[in-house]
């Protein structure tokens, strides 16, 4: 696999725990991207950034990374699937812990110290959100997505919210695929035996952008009929924030 690489580090003092990997092809998220690493509370993290679409301007990036510590930044080509992007990503990160973070959510400060201790205290090879608040930006509405899925063994999590273990992922790789690639993965550790860990809603929102065209019509019913209204707000912080 032919790569451009361009990185930029800076290191802290002490070992890192975490490694959160976010793949994108959107430039609109930077801003995202970086202010959900840096908000959450642990100092003991790093951030690898990988660009997945030629036209993506990578110094951009490196500027904007100047202002954080421990943050790397790679370009793919545009034909690398987003499997062998995370593959690409985990593969390079230097910590035992993996997050997988995607750059159009909200991930709350409490967000990775909450996965991190789910993994901890349970016999869970992977963590995540099964039940999860999902927020509707062209109306406002938050909703809560897919309920009854909290604080309990589960077969599936979103893939916006996997975290395992870096020596989990030397035996079960992503597939090459751009669709799928969570599932496929989810389905292959349940297989080899790991078990999975749902944890609460809180911390996390998925969110759905005003523009209905930017996902499928198919999405968008799947999640409007399997979730319920909580509020109109054009704030949803408070709501979804929680430290324990």
């Amino acid at each position: 696999m032919r790569v451009i690489l361009v990185s930029y580090h800076k290191e802290r003092g002490h070992q890192s725990l975490v490694s959160v990997i976010t793949c994108t092809i959107r430039e609109e998220y930077m801003e995202n991207v970086f202010e959900n690493f840096s908000r959450q509370h642990s100092e003991t993290k790093e951030l690898i950034v990988i660009l997945n679409k030629d036209s993506m301007n990578i110094n951009d990036w490196l500027e904007k990374a100047e202002s954080y510590r421990n943050v790397s930044i790679y370009q793919l080509p545009q034909n690398t699937t987003l499997g062998e992007c995370l593959n690409f990503g985990i593969k390079l990160a230097k910590h035992p812990y993996i997050a997988k973070f995607d750059d159009d959510d909200y991930y709350s400060p409490y967000y990775l110290s909450q996965q991190i201790e789910a993994l901890e205290k349970t016999d869970a090879a992977i963590v995540g959100k099964s039940t999860s608040f999902i927020y509707f930006e062209g109306s406002e509405s938050l909703n809560l997505f897919y309920p009854g899925f909290e604080d309990r063994y589960v077969t599936f999590i979103r893939g916006a919210t996997l975290t395992f273990r870096k020596e989990l992922w030397e035996e079960c790789h992503f597939t090459n695929v751009n669709t799928g690639e969570d599932s496929e993965f989810l389905s292959y550790c349940l297989k080899k035996g790991y078990k999975i860990y749902a944890t609460n809603r809180y911390n996390f929102v998925n969110n759905r952008r005003a523009d209905a065209n930017s996902h499928s019509i198919t999405s968008i019913h799947n999640y409007v009929n399997h979730s319920t209204e909580i509020c109109k707000t054009d704030d949803y912080r408070p709501l979804v924030t929680k430290s324990s």
